[in-house]
């Protein structure tokens, strides 16, 4: 599998086909005598951040832990989470069962406090 090609940028949705993101990072592991072997996917800002530059990814990082969103940030999904890969990369998870849907709270609550949102 080329990583690169197969994974990054892809839409993930949980197991109801609810959006969660891209995939913005991977994790592999390496262990003596094996091949390398995707250990998790990685979904959020700051890891997307990190691949464009890595003062993006330290400033997103800063920008999520005023906003109180820094907690399992960003999001590790683990590779046997994964059910299927395909145009998108859908997982056995629910979204509340990761950290994806923190974001999600936290925006919905700031956007509802903006002006004429209601």
């Amino acid at each position: 599998m080329d990583v690169v090609r197969d994974l990054l940028d892809k839409s993930v949705v949980d197991r109801d086909g609810r959006p969660m993101g891209r995939v913005d990072g991977v994790l592999l592991d390496q262990q003596p005598n094996q091949p390398l072997r995707l250990s998790a996917i990685v979904v959020g800002p700051a890891a997307l951040g990190d691949r464009l530059h890595p003062a993006l990814g330290t400033l997103v990082r800063n920008l999520e832990r005023r906003a109180g969103l820094d907690r399992n940030r960003p999001a590790h999904i683990a590779a046997a989470d994964i059910e299927k890969i395909e145009r998108t990369i859908r997982l056995r998870l629910a979204i509340g069962d990761t950290a994806v849907e923190a974001v999600e709270r936290r925006v919905r609550a700031w956007i509802s406090r903006l002006p004429g949102a209601r």
